[in-house]
């Protein structure tokens, strides 16, 4: 019988050598120590008999696994059998993750600890360790630690993954001091901000009054809930240190969210595409290149996402660019579009509706 072990992010000297584990895998490599203790609460550890089913072909799962201790043995549908230990160099992708519908069944060999994770998560930590990359290389400093907090907090998922790399271009930095209201309950909503440095306190009342509701700091997102809904503030917001905000407007957040600048065709349509088409389609792998080696995606160009602006110049505008339906290749279709070229993100037939 499987048995699921809580773990306790509090604890960061019990967490210690887990977030160490974790860190050997890929995207959580690229994250600070603190930013993965953030993450465990999402992660359920599983320690697993032999034999044991861990997932089946075909199926369609909402988790990313990866192998803590242990072998695990991935039969794909011709029954050709991989065998996976927990020590292979070959072990720093989630079990069969490339896809939610899973290619191969994994049966664990011997008795297996397992980390499981909801596929969006990790998509998020993904798509946001690509475009840091883009970042640095623009020369650009990344900030690592409101972004870290920004991206993998609640908030934040209500934010669709293709948009950040615009976000970010679109904050303005605004400095603020101890005891300036940022916003005032009951006022109409312009802007929505992000607490880069500094601390604020959130409140509900009047003069007389004051019921504090939160305590925010670096990486928190606030004033969204008015612009969203087109209602008065419903709380102030005050700071209690001096720091800095990343502010977006109204109007940014509302192209962001309710104008979405992403082009779809579903797998089916692709045919027909190509003969309506004066142009030629290129299919484009924006993993990175480790990823790519272990787990060849056919027929593909090879432009990792964290090098896509780069390598922007070399793209010819003779050709639609293809893209994967995940978080990454609708990151890169937005890049593509706003670099002047055509990118359109391929449904796949077997994606669950």
């Amino acid at each position: 019988m499987s048995q699921d072990v809580m773990v306790a992010p509090q604890d960061t000297t019990t967490n210690a050598p887990l977030v160490s584990r974790l860190q050997q895998f890929v995207p959580f490599d690229e994250l600070s120590s603190d930013a993965v203790s953030e993450l465990l609460p999402h992660f359920r550890i599983q320690q697993l008999p032999a034999k044991k089913m861990l997932f089946k072909r075909g199926q369609h799962d909402p988790d990313c696994h990866f192998l803590l201790d242990g072998g695990v043995d991935l039969a794909d549908e011709q029954f050709h059998i991989e065998a996976l230990d927990a020590k292979d160099d070959e072990n720093f992708l989630a079990l069969d993750g490339s896809h939610p519908i899973h290619r191969c069944a994994g049966i664990t060999r011997c008795p297996c600890t397992v980390a499981s994770v909801p596929r969006q998560y990790l998509e998020l930590i993904t798509t946001w360790t690509d475009l840091r990359q883009s970042y640095e290389q623009q020369d650009v400093d990344a900030d690592s630690d409101w972004l870290e907090t920004l991206l993998t907090s609640a908030l934040f998922n209500r934010i669709p993954p293709a948009n950040i790399q615009t976000l970010l271009t679109r904050f303005q930095e605004r400095e603020v001091q101890l005891g300036e209201v940022i916003v005032r309950e009951g006022e109409e909503g312009d802007c929505c901000y992000v607490i880069k440095q500094g601390k604020a306190i959130v409140s509900r009342g009047d003069d007389h009054q004051q019921e504090v509701l939160a305590a925010l700091e670096h990486g928190a997102l606030f004033g969204e809930d008015a612009l969203i809904s087109d209602l008065p503030r419903n709380a102030t917001v005050t700071m209690s240190s001096a720091g800095e905000l990343m502010v977006l407007t109204k109007e940014d957040f509302e192209t962001l969210l309710k104008q979405p600048v992403l082009d779809y065709v579903d797998e089916h349509q692709l045919a027909d595409l190509t003969e309506s088409s004066d142009t030629g389609l290129v299919m484009l792998d924006v993993r990175s290149e480790r990823e790519a080696t272990t787990q060849p995606m056919q027929k593909a160009k090879l432009v990792p996402l964290s090098q896509l602006r780069k390598q922007l110049p070399k793209l010819s505008d003779e050709f639609i660019y293809l893209l994967p339906d995940d978080s990454r290749g609708a990151a890169a279709a937005y890049i593509l579009n706003e670099g002047g070229l055509k990118a359109y993100i391929v449904r796949r037939a077997d994606a669950a509706n």
